[in-house]
């Protein structure tokens, strides 16, 4: 089971028992990984994930309040750790839909029930580096594709995303998680997120106003602002940094009115109506470009060699006139 392309990989393991954790470990060594860090404190993981540079992580998850999964959901958020695109297995005993949903809503590429053996593992490991699954963008969601394949696939775009494991097992460095890689797949997400949550305002503006029918309806249309606020808010967060700066003014006003209207237990006013109809109106024009390249499909080795090719041209032209340039692009 020994396979030396592993042997350049490294793991970072969470697992409480002592046992389960020696086992595991043992395993990935025994499979070929050169370094595999263990810990039992959530504390450490934490600060590991944060700090250092894996390949792949397997956690348990199952322990009250260990969080986590809740650390992976931070890792893919780009919160903590260099890359958010790690592989990530989660281990759990319980296996009722309602632990199941949360656990794999973090994020994570696999999540396997225990009891489990070295050579599941191993099956598993084949799977994330031959045929790991691309990654989805949803207004909730940022990870794997958990979606079953059907006849009738929805029209939510893929991404290819950097994979450090494939990339140091099958000696890919196109794979590789650098910083231009990074860079690129998050800017991508970014792009995704704005144009989903300004679609979103949009249908849910028409909702409100909907609901301003009757006093019966004035609840529901509660319920709509608020969802419509959190939509707005991560909008506002999605927009920071990006050259979409200028659409956060028009948030910020959207955040105004709703904030005026969310008490009311009255029809809304014509002036009301008039701007919750604009101001999303706006925002999604002003994201129109996103619109466009949001449905794209996004594939890391394609980038990297875009940005390779122009890293080469510039070392070219800079030999030719004895310049220089900096070793990062784009």
């Amino acid at each position: 089971m020994y396979d030396p392309r592993f042997k350049t990989a490294t793991a970072l393991l969470f697992e409480f028992e002592p046992s389960l954790r020696q086992n595991t470990r043992s395993a990935l060594l025994n499979l070929g990984f050169g370094d595999v860090i263990a810990c039992s404190d959530i504390h450490e993981f934490s600060t590991l994930a944060n700090d250092g540079e894996f390949d792949l992580i397997l956690a348990e998850t199952d322990a009250s309040g260990s969080g986590a999964h809740q650390i992976i959901q931070e890792i893919r958020h780009n919160s903590i750790g260099p890359d958010p695109f790690i592989n990530v297995i989660l281990f759990l005993w319980n296996s009722e839909p309602g632990v199941v949903g949360e656990i794999i809503n973090a994020g994570a590429d696999d999540l396997i029930t225990r009891p489990i053996s070295r050579t599941q593992i191993f099956t598993r490991l084949k799977r994330l580096v031959g045929a790991r699954k691309p990654f989805v963008v949803t207004a909730d969601y940022f990870g794997p594709d958990r979606r079953k394949i059907s006849r009738n696939p929805t029209s939510i775009p893929t991404m290819i995303v950097p994979n450090s494991l494939k990339a140091k097992v099958e000696s890919r460095p196109e794979l590789a998680p650098t910083p231009d890689a990074i860079r690129s797949a998050m800017k991508v997400l970014k792009e995704r997120k704005i144009s989903i949550y300004s679609e979103q305002l949009m249908r849910l503006s028409s909702a409100v106003i909907l609901l301003s029918g009757s006093p019966d309806s004035y609840e529901d249309r509660r319920n709509v602002i608020n969802v419509m606020k959190q939509r707005n808010d991560a909008l506002i967060e999605s927009i920071e940094g990006t050259e979409h700066m200028h659409v956060v003014s028009l948030c910020r006003a959207l955040t105004d009115l709703l904030d005026s209207i969310v008490t009311e237990n009255s029809a809304l006013k014509d002036k009301d109506r008039e701007l919750l109809s604009h101001i999303p109106y706006a925002i999604h024009k002003a994201c129109a470009d996103l619109h466009q390249t949001a449905g794209l499909a996004f594939d890391i080795t394609a980038v990297s060699s875009k940005v390779s090719d122009t890293r080469k041209q510039a070392n070219t032209d800079a030999a030719r006139t004895g310049g220089k340039i900096s070793p990062t692009l784009g």
